[in-house]
């Protein structure tokens, strides 16, 4: 009777540790994008990257001037959704043009950046980028 009490017990706890481990794991949202800081290290260096990008794929001079908005997305590496404001530089007529640019960066699992998307558009609001 002891024996079955103990072996009881037993699966018990066990039954319980892993109810309690499966809701930590449901609770972690996968495959979507999740606000960040804008000011956060990684933000700032897929915003450097995706500027420094685009200005040599156009031939011209962009200047970073604000990162509005950020969010990540784990996948195998990372991705960068940012709103960027920027300036550009016409290399004909030398006047800069200021723009709001959505970007998508991609990280991959050795740190190597690449660039996905850069479209000319206003900026969403930070919640409506996640």
């Amino acid at each position: 009777m002891k024996n079955n009490l103990k072996i009881f017990s037993t699966l018990a706890a066990f039954v319980l540790i892993g109810a309690f481990a499966v809701n930590n794991f449901a609770q972690i949202k996968t495959g979507g994008y999740k606000k960040i800081a804008k000011t956060d290290a990684a933000v700032v260096a897929a915003a450097n990257f995706a500027v420094k990008a685009q200005a040599k794929k156009q031939k011209s001079k962009i200047k970073l001037v604000a990162v509005n908005n950020a969010a990540r997305q784990v996948v195998a590496g990372m991705n960068y959704q940012m709103c960027l404001s920027v300036e550009t530089t016409d290399r004909k007529k030398k006047t800069a043009a200021p723009q709001f640019v959505q970007v998508v960066v991609y990280q991959n699992i050795k740190n190597k950046y690449s660039l996905t998307s850069w479209t000319i558009a206003a900026c969403a609001d930070a919640e409506s980028s996640n």
